[in-house]
């Protein structure tokens, strides 16, 4: 077959406007944007639990150790004769008290832990037993603290600084002079009404100060106390926070595009009004470009997952993988997301059973 220039030149016309209505999705128009969504709780207490007796009954409850820690390194050591681990517990469980009584999910939260009973059971004690104690006080389930160490090591030298990794996950410490690092490791049991099993929820974090943000925490052992204290407190109501249904930061992808809809939507999408969002994303669902086609699907799944609707999201998902599936990118997020999907559709599912009344 023949062509004459024209002819090749209408084939080149031709193939530009194939390339352009079928350019790539590529990495940098993809963003991530933070959404809260309601987590549940690492224990599933079901709405029926009204009543709940906490206790404080770690090995550490009558020690006399005086409280050490470390400077520059695990070798240098130092003792502060104000702190116990006796007190810090305390104020661990006082805290997860307050969160629990401030959240309002028990109708009731009794306190055990200045109470003699919290020598009854030890962690070894059988499912039959928690039973008993259930039975006696009345309650529907009993949270124990049993385990609360902490260990922490300051530097205070600036030349030690640039070595630690977590100043530059956390740059705000930069200009700190002197670092703390807590190392904290905790122990929690449940027992709950009618469940035959113990659950133990070991707790392990990390808490970072710097001189340059929390400053009333540095200078003499009084601050170094205030410090601890404030770290044990934080830790009671982080675990309430676990074991109860709240909301989270988390992040999620969505598909940028230069075309005016699309940055309309985008701007309600950002705002948390969802389901404009999803009105004016729906039509370009079916634009004649696939590029805007398969971004539109891919953001209509990010607004119905915001909305509840995970069937929704799951098949708004497929659709965009279909139409651009070929676009390695754009597959990997596809296949990315609908595994997310299916991790929240569990997690909706423990929800519906943890959260006073049904999730719509």
């Amino acid at each position: 077959m023949k062509t004459t220039k024209k002819t090749r030149g209408s084939i080149f016309v031709l193939l530009i406007t194939i390339l352009s209505s079928t350019s790539c999705i590529t990495t940098s128009e993809m963003r991530f944007m933070q959404v809260e969504l309601m987590q549940p709780g690492r224990v599933t207490m079901s709405s029926e639990i009204d009543t709940i007796a906490v206790f404080k009954r770690d090995p550490k409850l009558l020690d006399t150790v005086q409280f050490k820690y470390y400077v520059e390194s695990f070798k240098n050591s130092r003792v502060d004769t104000a702190i116990h681990n006796r007190d810090l517990s305390l104020k661990c469980v006082k805290s997860f008290i307050g969160h629990l009584e401030q959240e309002g999910y028990f109708l009731k939260v009794i306190d055990y832990s200045d109470s003699d009973m919290k020598n009854l059971f030890t962690e070894s004690d059988s499912v039959h037993r928690y039973r008993e104690l259930i039975n006696q006080l009345k309650v529907d389930a009993c949270i124990f603290l049993d385990r609360f160490e902490l260990s922490d090591i300051l530097i205070d030298h600036e030349r030690y600084y640039p070595k630690y990794y977590f100043v530059d996950d956390f740059p705000e410490f930069e200009g700190s002079t002197a670092l703390e690092t807590i190392h904290s490791t905790l122990l929690w049991t449940v027992a709950i009404k009618g469940d035959s099993s113990i659950y133990y929820c070991r707790h392990p974090e990390r808490v970072y100060y710097g001189n340059s943000v929390d400053s009333a925490f540095f200078g003499n052992d009084a601050n170094h106390k205030l410090m601890l204290e404030n770290t044990a407190e934080y830790l009671g109501k982080a675990f309430g926070e676990i074991i109860l249904p709240s909301w989270k930061k988390v992040e999620r992808l969505y598909c940028r595009s230069k075309n005016d809809k699309m940055m309309m939507a985008e701007k309600y999408l950002l705002e948390g009004d969802y389901k404009k969002a999803a009105e004016i994303y729906k039509p370009q669902t079916k634009h004649k470009n696939r590029n805007i086609a398969a971004k539109a699907q891919f953001n209509m799944a990010l607004a119905c997952e915001m909305e509840g609707e995970m069937e929704a999201a799951h098949d708004w998902l497929v659709k965009s993988y279909s139409v651009f599936g070929w676009n390695e990118d754009h597959k990997m997020n596809c296949r990315q997301y609908i595994k997310t999907l299916a991790l929240r559709k569990k997690e909706f599912e423990r929800l519906n059973v943890q959260v006073r009344g049904q999730l719509d």
